[in-house]
């Protein structure tokens, strides 16, 4: 329990660290004043000033924030010439600002995924796909599982078959194949794949790296569509697929159990979806940050600092309420 705790920490502690950290060099490199790098949500629990920045913790560990002088405060609070006031930055250098965190989960998503090329993984059985009312669906394989204990098909093909019309256990699961299965089933009514990662050079695995971490982002963003389709269409598919703090946990404890390159593999998938995420024009995301900008360029004008403000609290409040009841499922889930 210890471990998992420990992973979960040094989990999310690399994703938002990471993310913020890009806003906030970005920030300080572009000669803005930043008043505070926040790890997780107020209410604060500790925090210690550091020349201009206050570095602090706080209750909510939902992600974390920096605030950088003028960028959410009040008009009046800004004065048009001071030049470190994120407010009177060129729209170049704002926008710089805004998509820096986004820019840091790729590099972390990359990097993560080219320490696993570069490591490989051991050869693993993948369920593909289990056939309706099998001896595999009544014992509750799924689609996506791992056979463990096995690192070849032939190896578990013989062992099914010479189990036939016995009783077996796989992952934990009593089951009986069948002696005499439908054409194109098997005993078990499985379908396997082989899956691994063969070690490989560091310039290779950096290459490696980037390609997966590109294509992964379109399927990501593919999903983000559907997700989003989905709802205007009656679909809801896609959203009961939705996983919150609660199911992540419980995911990265899964990939602690399976090695360091588990850990890492989906360090990176976790990271890349939340690239997609952030850049979700939606109020309180860099997405909806950037949108404000490209208005206002469009506009040529301003935007109320006070519509900004309220549009971005009820977006927070938004999101807050919608991880609080993906978070309710994943408890009811667990229980």
């Amino acid at each position: 329990m210890l471990t998992l705790i420990v992973a979960g920490i040094v989990f999310i502690f690399i994703l938002i660290v990471g993310h913020e950290f890009g806003h906030f060099i970005a920030a300080k490199l572009l000669g803005m004043r930043v008043d505070e790098f926040g790890i997780g949500f107020p209410p604060r629990l500790f925090s210690k000033k550091i020349k201009e920045t206050e570095y602090s913790i706080n209750l909510l560990p939902f992600g974390g924030f920096v605030r950088i002088y003028g960028e959410s405060a009040g008009v009046s609070e800004t004065s048009k010439d001071d030049k470190r006031s994120f407010s009177n930055q060129s729209a170049l250098k704002r926008v710089i600002v805004v998509i820096s965190g986004v820019l840091m989960n790729f590099l972390i998503g990359w990097l993560a995924l080219s320490i696993v090329f570069a490591a490989g993984t051991p050869t693993r059985l993948i369920i593909d796909n289990v056939a309706q009312n099998s001896p595999a669906e009544t014992a509750g394989l799924k689609s996506g599982q791992y056979i463990e204990g096995y690192s070849s098909v032939d190896e578990f093909i013989g062992f099914v078959d010479s189990n036939k019309g016995s009783e077996i256990t796989v992952n934990g699961l009593n089951m009986i194949p069948r002696e005499n299965p439908p054409e194109g089933e098997g005993p078990l009514g499985v379908v396997l794949l082989e899956g691994g990662i063969q070690k490989e050079s560091i310039i290779k695995s950096i290459v490696s790296g980037l390609i997966s971490s590109i294509k992964l982002l379109g399927l990501i963003t593919g999903s983000f569509v559907s997700l989003f389709s989905g709802l205007f269409t009656g679909d809801f598919t896609m959203l009961g697929q939705v996983t919150g703090p609660v199911g992540i946990f419980g995911m990265i404890g899964e990939a602690t159990r399976l090695g360091i390159t588990s850990f890492l593999q989906f360090l990176g998938i976790i990271s890349l979806n939340l690239v997609v995420l952030n850049l979700l024009p939606f109020p309180a995301l860099d997405g909806g940050r950037f949108l404000f900008i490209a208005i206002e360029k469009i506009m040529r004008r301003r935007l109320s600092r006070k519509v900004e403000i309220i549009t971005n609290a009820i977006g927070i409040s938004l999101l807050l309420l919608l991880m609080v009841v993906v978070t309710i499922r994943d408890i009811i889930k667990i229980l």
